[in-house]
């Protein structure tokens, strides 16, 4: 509503302006008013700029709420205002063109300059530009969804939010949360940890077997299952990687019991103390 008040009043304004200025055109054209032919030419630009914004500005009232609203189901609100004013822009920018073509430069030469202008422009928001192709990118691939557990980089939480230049992880419990632009989906590994729950896997690299083996593999998940909330997937078994042993911890969890990683990683290397090279443990 408020949009649409600011578009009539802009209308208005330059109807105004329009009929101020085609009196004094026709004035100078029928010689009521003595003036240089280059201020004739100029009264003549700023008709064609005036009447080139008026058709904008009324083109923007028609089908402004219909760029609006076909958005609606497929992105948020700060992502349709942006495309909101993008569309705004472009139909303005169109104006200023049509003026400036009026004005004698050549086509070839507007082209030029919109291009030089467009990659200054770019450039001097490059990193802005970045997270908005990347927006595009979440939106249209779906690497995550609001509601997954991601880790990118350092960063691991739940998505709560994807907006155009951002999106907001969540850190445990509200209101510990931190903003992540867009553009370091481009530029770091990401992992979708899933939504709700998700499987978490520990490997600890041993220099021997441990003598009691099979015991100790059902005290580490006695424990978990005594810890965790998710009983039903817990897997303790050996596997060889780059000729090293290594005992993997697999079992259900969610961010809400990031403390649990820590937990069952210190009762671990106090269980199996004696045959754990430490310092390799992920």
């Amino acid at each position: 509503m408020a949009l649409t008040k600011t578009l009539y009043k802009r209308i208005f304004l330059l109807s105004a302006i329009l009929v101020v200025v085609e009196l004094i055109y026709i004035a100078v054209r029928r010689e009521f008013v003595q003036i240089d032919a280059g201020f004739l030419l100029t009264i003549e630009l700023v008709l064609t700029l005036i009447v080139s914004l008026l058709a904008s500005t009324v083109i923007l009232r028609l089908t402004g709420n219909k760029v609006w609203n076909m958005f609606e189901k497929e992105m948020e609100l700060e992502q349709r205002i942006i495309i909101s004013k993008l569309y705004a822009i472009s139909l303005y920018s169109l104006a200023i063109i049509i003026t400036v073509w009026k004005a004698g430069l050549s086509l070839g030469n507007i082209t030029l300059f919109v291009g030089l202008l467009a990659s200054g422009f770019a450039f001097a928001i490059r990193d802005i530009l970045l997270s908005f192709f990347a927006w595009f990118i979440i939106l249209n691939k779906k690497p995550f969804h609001m509601g997954d557990y991601i880790k990118i980089g350092d960063d691991v939480g739940l998505v709560t939010r994807i907006g155009t230049f951002f999106f907001t992880l969540e850190q445990g419990r509200k209101p510990e949360y931190i903003k992540v632009p867009n553009s370091i989906v481009l530029g770091k590994s990401l992992q979708n940890l899933g939504e709700g729950k998700f499987v978490q896997e520990l490997l600890f690299t041993l220099k021997a077997i441990p003598p009691f083996y099979e015991n100790e593999c059902q005290e580490i998940t006695n424990y978990i299952k005594s810890r965790s909330a998710y009983q039903h997937l817990i897997r303790i078994g050996l596997v060889s990687e780059l000729n090293a042993i290594q005992l993997k911890v697999e079992y259900t969890t969610s961010f809400e019991q990031e403390h649990l990683k820590s937990a069952i990683t210190a009762f671990v290397c106090q269980r199996l103390e004696d045959s754990l090279k430490f310092g390799n443990q992920h």
